[in-house]
């Protein structure tokens, strides 16, 4: 066995047909740790009402914290419409992981139900011309990301991104709760 079946990661794994929260609910029965952002939004029943409902934030993706090995089990015999998202690296295609650190910063912000919080195709989002931060305070205290300028935003926000597949944007943030790193 390969280090990597044996050594639990934050996996990205693309579901067919936005079955994302279905996905959720089974992995968490299974306690297996996974994550799906979540976002409020207003619909209207047949009777034209409004109400507010909760839909994944990100269609189609689930990040799976786990090994290799428990996963390949899962798509086999439990949940065929499990994917790995694969990346090209050097030539090769790769199964894409998350740090476990650049995880735990991106679910402290996309895990945030009652804060504004954006998020963005890989395309809306050059983290090359931004800082590296850290919030120092309030409610995403601890949070790293670049700060920058986001499409549609008057305001800098700082911005947690994971190569190709997403970026989030906190609420504003006051400058005197950023500090450069």
């Amino acid at each position: 066995m390969t280090r990597q079946e044996t050594d639990a990661a934050w996996y990205v794994l693309r579901v067919t047909y936005q079955r994302e929260l279905p996905t959720k609910e089974y992995l968490d029965n299974l306690n297996i740790e996974n994550f799906v952002p979540f976002r409020m939004v207003r619909r209207r029943h047949s009777n034209g009402r409004f109400y507010r409902a909760r839909e994944a934030a990100v269609h189609n993706y689930i990040f799976v914290h786990s090994t290799k090995r428990v996963i390949d089990d899962l798509k086999k015999f439990r949940l065929p419409i499990l994917r790995y998202v694969m990346f090209p690296d050097n030539g090769e295609t790769r199964i894409m992981t998350v740090p476990e650190d650049q995880m735990q910063h991106f679910i402290a912000v996309a895990g945030s139900l009652d804060e504004q919080v954006l998020y963005l195709s890989p395309l809306d989002v050059d983290l090359s011309k931004g800082d590296r931060v850290r919030i120092t305070g309030g409610v995403f205290e601890g949070v790293e990301g670049v700060f920058m300028r986001v499409k549609n935003a008057r305001e800098k926000r700082v911005v947690v991104k994971i190569d190709g597949v997403v970026a989030v944007a906190t609420a504003s943030v006051p400058y005197m709760l950023i500090e450069k790193i």
